[in-house]
């Protein structure tokens, strides 16, 4: 299976048009992007409405588009923890059309043996979104909650960190996702990277996912590919990392250079290609 894979794209329509007609030129069958798929709002008031009118007058017509154009090529969108879940439901309506589909906590067949899975939550951050935040296990960081908002039954509320703590960690919905598929024959798409490697790297720490990374470590998938951090492969000069068998990947993003990857999930380590960084060393 050729897929082309990226993420952080933040509302950023060129990119989108750069992924999809990257995936034309390498015949892929498959497009992901892996989270943060939406503009961002300084206006708490308008912060939902303008992700959804971005996703009707923009992404939609776009990918009515290329899939009149191209039906055999699925697309695949993973919200990330600065994307609205108000705004998401605009991105699962897609799917009634065919257009895209929503990976959160979703397992798709991508073949009789390979499966696609998602999962958008990240570990607690400094920032005012928590619709996709979750516990990861250990201490619990000490940011502030005064302007924290969810937005699950259509509008921005502020939210408390006993609110977030009592929602399933990222450890529990991992395991729950690795029911529904064979994790070693499945293509983990998770927003946040593993913690403590090359893929998570922010200026001088790692901010990873601890529960991921011992996700991989006992399930030992195919692949996961991750997003969230821009300028960790910037700051490692690496893109893609092996964990036991798993082949780990951020391609990270910039605003100056389109950052995606290809790969054939049959031939991994010959075949994984940075636009910006090339094949592997």
């Amino acid at each position: 299976m050729l897929l082309v894979y990226t993420s952080d794209l933040h509302g950023n329509i060129a990119g989108y048009r750069q992924l999809l007609e990257l995936a034309v030129q390498r015949a892929a069958q498959t497009v992901i992007v892996g989270g943060d798929l939406l503009p961002h709002s300084i206006k708490l008031a308008s912060a939902v409405s303008r992700q959804r009118d971005f996703v009707q007058t923009a992404l939609r017509p776009l990918l009515a588009t290329f899939r009149a154009t191209h039906p055999n090529i699925t697309v695949y969108l993973l919200p990330g923890n600065d994307d609205w879940a108000a705004a998401i439901t605009a991105i699962d309506a897609l799917e009634t059309e065919g257009l895209a589909y929503s990976l959160h906590q979703h397992v798709f067949p991508l073949t009789t043996n390979l499966w696609l899975a998602g999962y958008a939550c990240v570990p607690i951050t400094p920032f005012s979104i928590k619709d996709y935040e979750r516990y990861d296990g250990g201490d619990v960081p000490q940011y502030s909650f005064a302007m924290a908002y969810t937005s699950a039954g259509g509008q921005p509320v502020k939210t408390s960190l006993a609110a977030l703590l009592d929602q399933p960690s990222i450890a529990d919905d991992l395991e729950q996702l690795a029911q529904q598929s064979d994790p070693a024959r499945t293509i983990y798409v998770c927003h946040t990277p593993p913690y403590n490697t090359e893929l998570d790297r922010m200026r001088n720490k790692h901010v990873g996912s601890r529960a991921l990374r011992a996700f991989i470590n006992q399930h030992q998938p195919l692949l996961t590919l991750h997003g969230h951090i821009h300028e960790s492969p910037t700051i490692s000069g690496r893109y893609a990392e092996r964990l036991g068998t798993t082949w780990c990947v951020n391609p990270g993003h910039d605003r100056q250079r389109f950052h995606a990857v290809v790969c054939d999930s049959d031939d991994l380590a010959s075949s994984l290609w940075h636009t910006v960084y090339g094949a592997i060393e």
